[in-house]
């Protein structure tokens, strides 16, 4: 192990100070949970988007300037609900406390999520194809405060079960991941078996994506402190690797190059969204 990580995994901000809210959990539920099924599997489990409105705000005034969200809630377009806690939850980290906000852009196929269309070449005002959205990635999808991250394969292509959305700023590894076991504390990288005679399962998704993208923004914060949060994700999204198109909805605007990010010339940008201040 190199060193000063004698548990061989060194992250990509190794030096970053870790705030570790838990805010959701299959171990838990609601005290008096609205549905419960014979099937333990069918009753709600503690964790909404509530509950996300109140993780983050509870990390901006702990002081974070990088938030790392890999959980994603995946609603109808049509139907959405009620998002307005967390909307402001998000606009008061990102402007008022002036945090990076970084979320998985989510799995398609994982607990109501799908991809959404690429691209509509009968309407070329709307590239990002937001009109066709039919599932919506929260809280990827506002855009405003948040950089949503999808996931590549070891070659840097897109994973095929990386949900598509207009959201989606840039990508980064979603496979062959390394981390912490949380029972030893030892290397892992695959979930235990679900039931006996079953294989592991190896680490992959846009949760694993997103803790990358934020390593990276903890060391652009780290080299960069006069920045603004969303200076920042400006220049994480300026240096990445554009795919063909320059954006689209799978890998946003390309591959995280932390390397670029923290050495390019970069223009610094708007200081906050456009609008968001009045907001």
């Amino acid at each position: 192990p190199p060193p000063g990580a004698p548990d061989g995994v060194v992250g990509v901000a190794p030096h970053a100070t870790i705030i570790s809210i838990r805010q959701s959990s299959r171990a838990f539920e609601p005290v008096n949970p609205s549905s419960a099924g014979p099937n333990s599997d069918e009753k709600v489990k503690a964790g909404t988007l509530d509950s996300v409105a109140r993780a983050v705000v509870h990390a901006a005034n702990m002081g974070a300037k990088v938030i790392n969200i890999s959980v994603t809630a995946c609603l109808p377009a049509a139907a959405p609900g009620d998002q307005r806690v967390l909307g402001a939850a998000l606009w008061y980290a990102a402007t008022v406390k002036d945090a990076v906000i970084v979320a998985a852009a989510g799995n398609d196929g994982e607990a109501g999520c799908g991809n959404n269309p690429m691209y509509d070449p009968l309407d070329p005002s709307d590239p990002r194809d937001w009109h066709q959205v039919t599932v919506v990635s929260s809280p990827s999808w506002f855009s405003d405060y948040v950089l949503s991250v999808g996931a590549v394969d070891a070659y840097g292509a897109a994973l095929d079960k990386s949900m598509s959305g207009p959201w989606v700023g840039v990508a980064a590894p979603g496979t062959h991941i390394m981390g912490l076991s949380p029972q030893g504390g030892g290397p892992v990288n695959a979930y235990p078996p679900s039931r006996p005679g079953e294989k592991n399962m190896p680490f992959w998704g846009t949760s694993f994506s997103a803790a990358y993208v934020s390593g990276v923004a903890a060391l652009v914060r780290a080299k960069f402190p006069e920045l603004t949060a969303y200076q920042v994700i400006n220049r994480i999204v300026q240096s990445a690797h554009n795919p063909p198109a320059g954006v689209d909805n799978k890998l946003g605007y390309g591959l995280v190059d932390p390397v670029a990010a923290l050495t390019f010339n970069i223009p610094s940008g708007d200081r906050m969204a456009p609008g968001a201040q009045s907001r």
